[in-house]
């Protein structure tokens, strides 16, 4: 089963997540809260119900990336990083303030001690068969290289061109469908 986990200002059924959807009909696609405490705790709720039952594969964008990095390693799940963050707390902080989510027209404040809050989730040492990882060269968000570096020892496929968006998400259907197994 593939549990997606959607970025900051997105929701779960965005562009990947209804892609997602369309070919893994019992994928997950939440709607995570932009509280990181309670986006990681609803994540791990979801994780110790269905595990038991399904093997689980995260797919995390952008800071749901940086989300599925944490998890994969407390539960030792594969996971499909597609353009992740990988220092949220550096990569967010110019975000505070109000936050305006383009899917459903929903607004937040985005604070200091939110941002701060993401620090604990942070994994210094991987442990690289866990991950396949979608770098795009063209992402003006963040920087391919940080993540790049990071999985170094990773599964990585980076193209050329594209952007934090993922362009062209679907071709990479068969190795989300396949990470897992």
């Amino acid at each position: 089963m593939l549990l997606y986990l959607h970025g900051f200002r997105s929701v779960g059924l965005c562009y990947k997540g209804s892609l997602i959807a369309s070919f893994a009909p019992n994928a997950l696609t939440p709607n995570l809260p932009y509280v990181p405490d309670l986006a990681i705790e609803l994540i791990e709720n979801l994780i110790e119900k269905y595990q038991k039952t399904q093997k689980i594969c995260l797919v995390g964008s952008s800071l749901g990336g940086y989300y599925a990095t944490f998890l994969a390693e407390k539960y030792q799940l594969k996971a499909v990083l597609i353009n992740p963050v990988i220092n949220a707390y550096q990569t967010l902080l110019p975000a505070i303030g109000k936050v305006s989510v383009p899917y459903n027209g929903e607004n937040f404040i985005w604070t200091l001690d939110l941002v701060w809050s993401l620090k604990k989730y942070y994994v210094e040492a991987i442990n690289p068969s866990l991950y396949c990882v979608l770098l795009q060269k063209g992402d003006r968000i963040l920087d391919y290289r940080v993540a790049a570096q990071k999985f170094k020892d990773s599964k990585l496929v980076i193209q050329e061109g594209g952007s934090h968006h993922f362009d062209h998400f679907l071709s990479q259907k068969d190795l989300l469908l396949s990470w897992d197994s």
